[in-house]
């Protein structure tokens, strides 16, 4: 393809000028983490560091991670000192573990949140000199050719702002996770192409999309200068949704380049349909109505939305689901009394 011979040609431009900072967190998921980390081994793009971040694990993840680590210098290059200068980002809580020449991995006492932690990696990432920065879930597993087609785009399109990729379901590589999302004019949100098989993707170098996935996103360092990073008190789960926003609002665009592909063990996270997930999905769904929509359509919404939890908690209550029930009770609570931030009953 074109962009291949595109790449080809960047050459030694693309080791020496555009740096990716790969930023992973992990959280109580080091066996994911460690399969995310094997498989960016086998990256073929020639510039990339690793910034990782242990978020609170109340586990043995920061060990096993640095064992892991330790046992595969080979790949990840010798042991290196943390500058001065970084050190002084790396504020309590946050202690650092390790670095290598391709690696960082740092550890914070508590859990930032999906928000703060990317943001903190993303600061990192700038004191490092960063072109790129990648935000990767560690529950996927990327392949060795995911890199260059993004950053190829990035480097002509003047105006990018955030590059995805195709993201298929791990369990089931053949079917498209996310392929590009939209927003209906409520904000509602859906992932285009879910399901659907990878092998009728249309063959497009890239195509737009209202949101990009914080599954993986990559972020040129310009965009990061001047938008700055993910709302932290959302803690996670709408931060993607917002973060797309602000930067269209910028006057960016938002783009999927179907030639960088990864597998997202889809629910590992937080679960699929657990109390914390459903809290932080209801709540922050609400939050982003009050930022984004005029009052008007933010009522109507609201409207809708509050007649439809009676029959939706009446079938929590026929599956048993009281956790649930709760979860969402408090969520809208928590929304009208403007409370934001790390859910009071999110242990860990």
């Amino acid at each position: 393809m074109e962009i291949w011979q595109d790449i080809e040609k960047l050459g030694q431009e693309l080791e020496d000028l555009h740096k990716v900072a790969i930023i992973v967190l992990n959280w109580n998921g080091w066996r994911d983490t460690i399969e995310c980390l094997e498989s960016i081994e086998k990256v073929t793009y020639p510039n990339y560091e690793v910034i990782l971040l242990d978020n609170g694990s109340v586990d043995d993840s920061a060990v096993r991670i640095q064992e892991w680590i330790i046992g595969r210098l080979e790949k990840w290059g010798t042991v290196l000192d943390f500058p001065e200068d970084l050190i002084k980002v790396l504020a309590k809580p946050i202690q650092p573990v390790l670095r290598t020449s391709k690696l960082l991995f740092i550890r914070s006492v508590a859990n930032l949140g999906f928000c703060a932690g990317n943001n903190l990696g993303m600061r990192i990432a700038t004191e490092l000199d960063a072109d790129f920065l990648l935000i990767l879930n560690n529950d996927t597993i990327v392949t060795p050719r995911f890199l260059e087609p993004m950053v190829s785009f990035a480097m002509r399109e003047e105006k990018a702002g955030l590059i995805g990729g195709v993201i298929c379901y791990a369990d089931d590589p053949t079917k498209i996770w996310f392929a590009g999302g939209k927003f209906d004019r409520f904000l509602e949100t859906h992932r285009v192409l879910d399901g659907a098989d990878i092998a009728l993707l249309r063959k497009e170098e890239y195509w737009l999309s209202d949101w990009i996935s914080g599954c993986m996103m990559l972020i040129p360092r310009k965009v990061y200068e001047e938008v700055g990073g993910f709302k932290e008190d959302l803690f996670f789960w709408a931060e993607e949704w917002d973060y797309s926003l602000r930067v269209r609002h910028a006057g960016y665009v938002l783009a999927v380049v179907p030639d960088a592909v990864v597998y997202h063990k889809v629910g590992r996270s937080a679960g699929v349909l657990k109390p914390i997930s459903y809290y932080y999905g209801t709540r922050n769904r609400l939050i982003l109505k009050r930022i984004y929509l005029p009052w008007y359509r933010r009522w109507l919404f609201l409207t809708w939305f509050l007649m439809t939890r009676v029959p939706r908690y009446l079938q929590f209550a026929v599956q048993g689901r009281w956790d649930l029930i709760g979860a969402g009770v408090e969520a809208i609570r928590d929304y009208f009394l403007g409370r934001n931030g790390k859910w009071a009953r999110h242990v860990g």
